[in-house]
């Protein structure tokens, strides 16, 4: 009897036992989830509404990351860049207010896009100091290459034990605010030089990038750096996310503008095998609003309608930028109302004004200094400087030579004209110019009011470092105010265009 109770005893234990083994076994075999939720483009606090939809806002942002949090607790977060400049509260705040509406969400990480620099590097540090999340930067230093603001060149996140590895590059430093402060590397052995010290420390499953640069450098990222498994990009579109597969299972992932949509990569491990998933998240007029972000928003929206709305002048003409970016290509009545601003602010010879720095246009009735901000967000200094003759001509041909891409770099002028024929090659494109009513003199000296984010080699212009400067941008005031200024000095504004710039066919 007791033989066969030890037979049995021992028999079920070896049942159990395969039974204990078989679900462990199908414990360890369950695939585990990992997600990156992304944006960018965060220039505006409240939802954007105009004719392309009723979209973002950082109180429909946070209800629909918590969304996503509800469903996998083992969620990261990462903003790819730009939270200050671009536009009127970006250029007024300085990208303040989305720092402390970022803390409140709970992000993980971020990267910098050019616009966070729009008003110099020390505010970035500053924007960096008040983060409760942390900023990397793979690619940008200090002028003794130290990582600028000592912030990390990579991380590693662990989630669910899925080791996601992140790099991020920054590109077009070059269109922004020059301190001298801030160097931007090579990205492509930036990023090499990222994923190694990465690999070096720690086996990782995947490798992302957050990237502001362009689709065709993303594209070349891949090509050079195999270890990235997809790249977290910069806007292609105010109204459209973009899913770009480029191959084996890699991805270029761009959300909308201005927090319209976020893009969603789970991460699926099982066993050895890694699949990466990506979506799109929009966040649009259906995402009810956080209340506590709502009231946020809010109260710096009111705060910059008091600040902003009180009238200057009496605008009798629309100051039109062109619904086809036409101040990027021929003269318009806003570039001449702010190229004229620059000049007579130092009765200068001549005032200089890239098109691509005036985004938005003006119609007519009150001109209120949210109106100032809006055409010139970006709170560049309007410097003085003596300038030859040659050098206005290489100037103006670095303007024109990419009209047909609607280069930012194309000059609003006053007090001079100038002819241009598109069809010859850049570089030979400007055919005639004068001063005042005269040719000009190539190696005469003139006195020329312009942006310092110009005279520092922004846009491609690299011509202006050997000429003088008279005033500098320590001692020079912001583009904004000097067009403030000038509104008010004349009561009504009444401009329209005269000429100055013409195009030969």
């Amino acid at each position: 009897m007791n033989r066969l109770f030890i037979v049995l005893l021992s028999f079920v234990m070896v049942v159990s036992s395969l039974l204990i083994s078989s679900v462990s076994a199908e414990a360890k075999e369950q695939p585990r989830k990992a997600t990156v939720l992304y944006f960018n483009d965060a220039h505006e606090i409240s939802p954007v509404v105009n004719k392309l939809g009723d979209r973002g806002g950082v109180a429909r942002l946070k209800t629909a990351i918590d969304r996503v949090r509800s469903e996998n607790k083992h969620t990261a977060v990462a903003f790819g860049g730009d939270l200050g400049g671009g536009t009127l509260f970006g250029a007024v705040y300085q990208g303040f207010p989305m720092v402390e509406a970022f803390n409140e969400i709970g992000i993980d990480l971020a990267n910098f896009g050019q616009h966070d620099f729009d008003f110099g590097s020390d505010v970035t540090k500053k924007l960096v100091e008040q983060s409760d999340f942390e900023w990397m930067s793979s690619n940008l230093t200090d002028t003794e290459g130290k990582p600028f603001a000592d912030v990390p060149t990579y991380k590693i996140i662990n989630k669910q034990g899925i080791k996601i590895g992140v790099i991020s590059l920054t590109d077009d430093m070059n269109t922004t605010s020059s301190d001298g402060k801030v160097v931007q590397q090579d990205l492509i052995q930036s990023a090499k030089q990222a994923v190694k010290k990465m690999k070096e420390t720690k086996k990782v499953d995947v490798v992302i990038a957050l990237t502001q640069e362009s689709l065709k450098k993303d594209e070349q990222l891949l090509a050079a750096v195999p270890e990235i498994n997809a790249v977290f990009t910069e806007e292609q579109a105010e109204d459209q996310s973009f899913v770009h597969e480029y191959e084996n299972n890699r991805h270029i992932l761009a959300p909308e503008g201005n927090l319209g949509s976020m893009i969603r990569l789970d991460i699926i491990k099982d066993g050895k095998d890694v699949e990466l998933k990506p979506s799109v998240i929009e966040v649009d007029h259906t995402v009810p609003e956080d209340p506590e972000l709502k009231k946020l928003a809010d109260y710096y929206q009111n705060k910059l309608e008091e600040e902003l709305g009180k009238p200057i002048a009496k605008l009798e003409t629309p100051l039109v930028y062109g619904d086809n970016h036409e101040t990027r290509y021929q003269e318009t009545n806003i570039g001449n109302f702010v190229a004229d601003s620059y000049r007579a602010f130092y009765n200068a010879d001549i005032g200089m004004m890239n098109g691509g720095g005036i985004r938005t246009s003006i119609p007519a009735g009150e001109f209120t200094l949210r109106d100032a901000y809006s055409i010139l967000p970006f709170q560049n200094k309007v410097i003085l400087a003596d300038v030859k003759g040659e050098t206005i001509k290489a100037a103006l041909e670095n303007g024109v030579s990419r009209v047909e891409n609607l280069g930012g770099g194309f000059m609003q002028v006053s007090g001079m004209t100038y002819s241009y024929n598109p069809s010859k090659p850049a570089g030979s494109r400007v055919e005639t110019i004068s001063v005042n009513n005269e040719p000009i003199d190539m190696q005469k000296t003139y006195k020329v009011a312009m942006l310092n984010y110009v005279f520092n080699g922004g846009d491609g212009y690299t011509m202006f470092k050997d000429s003088q400067l008279l005033v500098d941008e320590q001692s020079a005031r912001t583009d904004a105010e000097v067009l403030i200024e000038y509104a008010k000095d004349l009561e009504v504004i009444d401009v329209g265009t005269e000429g100055r710039i013409s195009i030969v066919k």
